[in-house]
């Protein structure tokens, strides 16, 4: 009995110790966006230049995210925990030390990638630790921290700019990234090195090596994945322009509506993890994808600040359903010697929905209206709920399933 309750408090302590660094590590990345003016200021670039350092730190993650997957599931979590904070750490000094604006984007290139690495392996190392039947708390946690830390280091660097100047507030970063290094060595002690006889397959052979009823399932989650970090970007964009621009109400009620939907997903990130594995994955999937297919369907009719409102609430349940649900679903239908190569190609997949979403709304103000972006992006947003309702199993049975006969 001590020996099981032993092991239980030393997984409790690892997942602390992967929970600490998954706030530090997205306070970090939170932290060069109020420093953008002050970078063109510094580097005699204009203001779009500067804001370059967010397409550069969006690039390396991109780039990495196949190798990544290569390298979860040939060397393991505790070497790929210290591979990404390494390079985060050298992204973040290189940006905070260059004397030239290419060192500032290559430093972010590299922090791009690390922080793709690092998250890639805080899972599969969280999954070594926690039951199937737990992995929705495990997931919605991790990203519901993550959110927190996207949210916090804006408001921190804002002020330490303001307080202290532009180099300052990057060393800052660096120390945080140097935070987060010293954390994953701490843990990395305490995980298993990787399994000797890793089944290394090629990505098309870890696609067929899927089981026969999850393949058209797996296709569906990565499908939902594009559409709802599309639907993501693509608010970022619709938002301000219909509020602002074709409402005319200023800046301070689009940062309100922002505010009131951040309020609601970071509310969400305990109910939940709990909601996935008490009533199933797809109680989180599904709504995570119909509630903001209503909500882009109604935004043309909310005008006045109550119904605004009111739609801001469905952004932000929609958002805190959706903490993890894909993640959550993936994993389940997801051999363990595959993991780190579908979830990168699943989340591949998911970034090109971020880099198509702007795109699209921009295209769609331009040609008709911020409106009318609402309304063509609607009936996308319904298909992959509709798809995930239909399409895919729940998955929940099953894992409990193979609990107890485990």
């Amino acid at each position: 009995m001590s020996g099981t309750s032993s092991s239980v408090s030393a997984a409790h302590r690892l997942l602390l110790w992967l929970y600490l660094p998954t706030l530090a590590l997205s306070v970090g990345q939170g932290m060069i966006f109020p420093a953008i003016p002050k970078l063109a200021e510094a580097f005699h670039v204009s203001a779009g230049t500067a804001g370059q350092v967010v397409t550069a730190f969006g690039a390396g993650r991109m780039l990495i995210l196949l190798p990544a997957g290569v390298l979860v599931d040939t060397l393991g979590s505790r070497a790929v925990l210290l591979l990404g904070s390494t390079l985060a750490l050298a992204g973040a000094v290189a940006v905070a030390a260059s004397p030239a604006f290419w060192g500032v984007l290559a430093g972010q290139v590299l922090a791009g990638a690390g922080a793709s690495l690092w998250t890639l392996g805080r899972e599969a190392a969280g999954l070594e630790f926690v039951p199937p039947e737990r992995r929705g708390r495990l997931l919605s946690a991790f990203f519901g921290l993550q959110m927190a830390g996207n949210a916090l280091g804006p408001v921190a660097a804002g002020l330490l700019v303001d307080l202290s100047g532009l180099h300052p507030t990057l060393w800052a970063g660096a120390g945080v990234a140097l935070a987060v290094w010293i954390l994953s060595a701490a843990t990395r002690e305490q995980l298993p090195s990787a399994s000797r006889g890793r089944r290394a397959v090629e990505l098309r052979g870890a696609l067929r090596l899927l089981p026969q009823a999850y393949r058209a399932a797996f296709v569906i989650i990565t499908f939902s994945t594009f559409v709802l970090t599309l639907y993501r970007a693509s608010l970022n964009t619709l938002l301000p322009l219909y509020v602002g621009t074709e409402l005319g109400y200023p800046g301070t009620v689009v940062g309100g509506l922002f505010g009131i939907t951040s309020v609601l997903i970071l509310a969400f990130i305990l109910p939940a993890g709990v909601l996935l594995d008490r009533l199933g994955r797809k109680w989180g999937a599904v709504p995570a994808c119909l509630v903001p297919a209503a909500a882009y369907a109604l935004m043309p009719l909310a005008r006045s600040l109550p119904s605004l409102a009111a739609v801001a609430v469905l952004f932000g349940v929609a958002g805190g359903l959706s903490l993890g649900s894909m993640s959550t679903l993936s994993y389940d239908v997801i051999p363990e010697y595959a993991r780190g190569r579908l979830q990168a190609l699943r989340r591949l997949v998911g970034e090109v929905g971020g880099l198509v979403g702007p795109f699209v709304a921009g295209l769609a103000t331009d040609l008709l209206s911020p409106a009318t972006g609402f309304l063509l992006l609607s009936p996308l947003l319904l298909a992959a709920g509709l798809l995930l309702a239909f399409g895919v199993p729940e998955t929940l049975p099953q894992v409990r399933s193979r609990r107890v006969e485990g």
